[in-house]
């Protein structure tokens, strides 16, 4: 290695030494510890640093990445468990009330044997008049269904709470049945009741 290579000016020649007085050691010195500083900074891994750097910031960035990612699936998740509950709960909804649906309509079925319920009912009531058969009558229709009526008239009762009665248990015993007509009409010695009911039935089967 040469001067020129270390930086290091050296005074004098090979042939000729300089004399070594304590300031040129001093500036000899001076210039080593340069020459020691400069060669440690080249030889220091500064890439190694950056790539250091680098990677740390790599890491946070995908750190971050996957934080989001999974906050945005744990909500995706949420969100669509809350949309299968309500699609569960409406799914349940409609087949209760397809039950009810068929259930009413079971109610709605013709009753062959019902004016012998209203008249069991009369009797058990303890009505005065035996009751005739009514005539059946048609009113309004919606769909498969016609509402018909019975009307029992020219009752002569002295007791309106047995006429009561009858009325409350004919339609405690027939699913469906309605009071739809009542008139009340006050002679010497009992009450003229005319008594119309009603009831919605299928047609169809």
């Amino acid at each position: 290695m040469t001067p020129a290579d270390t930086g290091l000016t050296l005074p004098g020649t090979a042939e000729q030494p300089a004399p070594r007085s304590s300031a040129a050691v001093s500036d000899l010195l001076a210039q080593a510890g340069d020459l020691a500083g400069r060669t440690e900074r080249a030889n220091r891994p500064v890439s190694l640093i950056y790539l250091s750097g680098a990677i740390l910031a790599l890491a946070l960035f995908m750190l971050a990445y996957f934080l989001f990612a999974r906050f945005t699936a744990s909500s995706r998740l949420g969100t669509e468990s809350e949309r299968a509950a309500r699609i569960e709960r409406l799914v349940a909804r409609m087949k209760d009330y397809d039950r009810i649906n068929e259930e009413r309509r079971e109610e709605m079925r013709p009753l062959p044997t019902m004016q012998t319920q209203i008249a069991d009912a009369a009797v058990a009531a303890q009505l005065k008049t035996k009751l005739a058969p009514a005539q059946p009558g048609s009113g309004q229709r919606t769909g498969d269904l016609v509402r018909r009526t019975w009307k029992y008239s020219d009752l002569h009762e002295e007791s309106l709470e047995k006429v009561f009665d009858w009325i409350s248990r004919s339609q405690r015993d027939i699913p469906g049945l309605e009071l739809i007509g009542l008139t009340l009409r006050p002679e010497a010695t009992t009450w003229r009741v005319e008594v119309v009911f009603g009831r919605w039935e299928r047609t169809g089967s």
